[in-house]
Formats: C-alpha cells, sequence, structure tokens
C-alpha cells in the first residue's frame, strides 16, 4: 500500500507518495520523539509549499528528506484527529488558499466529488 499527499497551489498539483513501511518508521520517530503535532505541521505544510515552488534539478538530498517527513507527518495528523476536529480517513489533499496566506484541506475521496 502507498500512502499519498497531494498538494495544489493555483492549477498546478503535486502528488507525493510514501510505502507503509517508510511511513511507519518515520512516524514513530516522530512519536519517540515527543514532537510538538501543532508545530510540525505549520513546518510540514511551510516545507511542501517551499518544495513546490522548486525545479527538481534544485532539490537536494536534504529537501528531499524533509519532503518525505512531511508528506508522512501530514497524512499521519490528520488520519489521527478526533472525529469532531476534522479527521480525514485515507489520502490527504491539501490545497494552498488563492492569497497564500493558508491552506484547506481534505480527504482524496472528497476532493474528487468536488
Amino acid at each position: 500500500m502507498m500512502k499519498t499527499v497531494y498538494f495544489k497551489s493555483g492549477d498546478a498539483e503535486w502528488k507525493y507518495e510514501l510505502e507503509d513501511q517508510e511511513y511507519d518508521q518515520i512516524i514513530q520517530g516522530i512519536l519517540e520523539d515527543g514532537t510538538d503535532f501543532d508545530e510540525m505541521l505549520d513546518e510540514s505544510l511551510e516545507i511542501l509549499r517551499d518544495i513546490s515552488s522548486m525545479d527538481d534539478d534544485e532539490l537536494d538530498e536534504d529537501d528531499q528528506i524533509d519532503q518525505t517527513i512531511s508528506v508522512a507527518f501530514i497524512w499521519h495528523y490528520f488520519n489521527t484527529l478526533p472525529e469532531d476536529q476534522g479527521r480525514i480517513e485515507g489520502d490527504v489533499v491539501v490545497i494552498e488558499d488563492e492569497d497564500g496566506t493558508g491552506v484547506s484541506v481534505l480527504s482524496a475521496d472528497e476532493a474528487l466529488e468536488q
């Protein structure tokens, strides 16, 4: 199985996929570190936003690692929220607001219905 996070900005869309095994390792590390989830969410969204504006040949290994961790975390964060706080089941779509100040987050299933 793969875990997927889509990032949309204007007309552009990126698709980031992770193998379950890689995802599990990353999340285990994050949980063991006692990471502040809200802070990490902001950082992860920021990283995806930054990386999406770069050309593929500009990405170095650190960027790719940051991207992988961010994708894993965003998937985990929204799939483990309490239901009354907007939990998403399955793959996640992050849509950047037109003014660039924030994002909307949907499940991939919901996004397809729109």
